[in-house]
């Protein structure tokens, strides 16, 4: 059980240990097929950004390859068990108490303290800052005390379990405090920082062509003579994924990125490089809408209050079948939202297996009768809705059309529908499909944090977007379900990791029983890299594969 003990009350320190360098200095090329726009933690989740923010930004506390916490700017990871994690239970309330390493210093040389945490909060929190990604956590400390210039002490206002995915980037106040807060967002800053805290910094830039990074020797400052073992990486952008697995294979990259879906099952003999897996913080999955009535149809979806037609649709699709044919069993089958990796946060005993027989009993049991055209109906009612995904993903068009294809069998009709990304996830008050429930059956990928706690706002009924919550939440199945609220909020206002542990796994089996969602697969973090390249671990989310670029070393 990565980073847990049932027996402990926060997460243990992580075990990573890199390996020593062999060799020190030296160049890499990494290639990517997307181009970054900025680099700015705050404003832009762009994956080719984030990478290269993950090796200019250091945070308080990373996450390794199991995500398990890593010390990062900090000397130790705060935790209920080590003092530095204090909870009032009767208020509800609890503090976090962090020492910054001793000596940090930002590429600039200015010293790097407490102050630059404080800003960093202000900011985010600040209304005028604006296009800010999530103040989810940070909204929820009161105030922050600064003891000393590594000292301080985060007092929140709740209990908020993701404390530690808080502050994966701190910003220099001394560089960026003149800067007015409604101006930020767009400030040049972002597009080629030059104060940085991370083991690399950005010597030369040509959008979507390249990015050269060096060593930033001011890194080593307060890390007990730990530096960057390479000299220089150069984040090469290609103009497709094709191009880029062949510049891989020519030898022309040491690690290739973002290896998309549709390459899985034919990415074929890469000759002497490692193809290293791991399942992403996100699932595809689909959703039955819930709403009644239906905000597209006007009438209750045919599974409304009919968890047994939940059940058989769940039942009558080959999900191992699917892994086999799209992603050459590389992808993991879920049972639930949960990540994979949380092993601490499952029931073990809850599964679904395919079984078309069985789905097919349920559903002679459940009153759908067999038309002349082989449609079920029931109450002069057949069993039709429409699954609509996202245009443009070839991967998933097929995964659709299996979709369509095995509830065929089942006796459902089912089309097949598409809608352009801008409508599909735009906001509450411009009419997104999503955010408004127009939709009956959905295919999509959710993506969760590194905490049980991230599938509250797709699960929980508070989320259900909405006039009255001005379209807040991401419930887009508009489930609503008092055993599932509950267990999500027992998890959430708990530290204790057995407690939290019991209230998912509770979940989980809620989850299994009432069927508003099927679980496909977990989405597939694949690189492609050379065997001399020491110390890669990639990261499922949120830190990148970047995490311990630092610990790179090259033969």
């Amino acid at each position: 059980m990565h980073g847990f003990s049932l027996s402990s009350a926060t997460p243990l320190a992580s075990h990573y240990r890199p390996e020593p360098a062999g060799h020190e200095g030296g160049s890499i090329v990494v290639g990517d097929w997307e181009s970054p726009t900025n680099f700015s933690p705050l404003f832009n989740q762009e994956v080719p950004a984030a990478q290269i923010d993950a090796m200019l930004y250091d945070g308080l506390v990373r996450r390794d390859a199991n995500l398990d916490p890593v010390a990062d700017l900090v000397a130790r990871v705060p935790t209920l068990d080590n003092g530095d994690v204090t909870w009032n239970h009767a208020a509800a309330t609890m503090d976090v108490t962090y020492s910054l390493l001793p000596g940090l210093r930002w590429s600039d040389g200015q010293p790097l303290t407490s102050a630059d945490v404080a800003f960093t909060w202000r900011l985010i929190v600040n209304p005028q800052v604006q296009g800010v990604l999530s103040v989810d956590g940070y909204s929820a400390i009161s105030r922050i005390d600064i003891h000393d210039a590594r000292r301080f002490t985060l007092h929140f206002d709740h209990i908020y379990p993701k404390y530690l995915d808080l502050f994966p980037a701190v910003l220099p106040q001394h560089r960026l405090a003149g800067i007015s807060p409604a101006g930020l967002g767009d400030d040049p800053f972002w597009s080629l920082p030059d104060v940085v805290s991370g083991p690399f910094k950005i010597s030369d830039l040509i959008p979507d062509d390249h990015v050269t990074l060096v060593r930033n020797d001011a890194w080593s400052q307060g890390r007990s003579g730990r530096r960057p073992h390479l000299d220089r990486i150069l984040y090469k952008v290609y103009p497709d994924a094709g191009q880029l697995i062949s510049a891989a294979k020519a030898g022309q990259v040491a690690l290739a990125l973002e290896i998309p879906d549709e390459q899985l099952a034919g990415l074929g003999k890469v000759g002497e490089l490692t193809v290293e897996h791991q399942s992403q913080l996100a699932y595809e999955q689909v959703t039955f809408n819930q709403a009644d009535p239906n905000p597209m149809t006007g009438h209750p979806a045919p599974w409304k209050s009919d968890p047994m037609l939940l059940q058989a649709l769940r039942m009558a699709v080959d999900r191992p079948a699917m892994l086999k044919k799209f992603f050459n069993n590389q992808a993991v089958v879920p049972e639930s939202p949960i990540p994979s990796v949380l092993t601490a946060f499952h029931d073990p005993d809850v599964s679904l297996a395919y079984d078309l027989a069985g789905a097919t009993r349920l559903l002679d049991a459940d009153g759908w009768k067999a038309g002349a055209d082989g449609i079920r109906v029931k109450n002069g009612r057949r069993l039709s809705f429409q699954l609509v995904t996202e245009l443009g993903s070839p991967v998933r068009d097929a995964v659709r059309d299996g979709l369509v294809a095995q509830w065929r069998k089942l006796g459902a009709e089912v089309s097949a529908g598409d809608v352009h990304p801008s409508e599909l996830f735009s906001g509450y008050a411009q009419g997104g499909v999503l955010e408004r429930g127009q939709f009956e059956a959905g295919l999509w990928t959710w993506s969760i944090g590194p905490d049980p706690d991230g599938i509250y706002p797709i699960e929980d009924s508070t989320q259900i977007p909405s006039d009255q919550n001005q379209g807040q939440g991401s419930n887009f199945g508009r489930f609503s379900n008092a055993e599932i609220d509950r267990d999500l909020d027992r998890g959430r206002n708990s530290l204790n990791l057995g407690d939290r542990a019991r209230a998912y796994a509770a979940f989980e089996r809620a989850y299994a029983r009432l069927g508003y969602e099927l679980p496909l697969f977990e989405r597939v973090l694949v690189v492609v890299a050379t065997p001399h390249l020491h110390n890669l671990a990639p990261n499922p989310a949120p830190d990148t594969s970047f995490w311990n670029a630092a610990d790179w070393w090259l033969e």
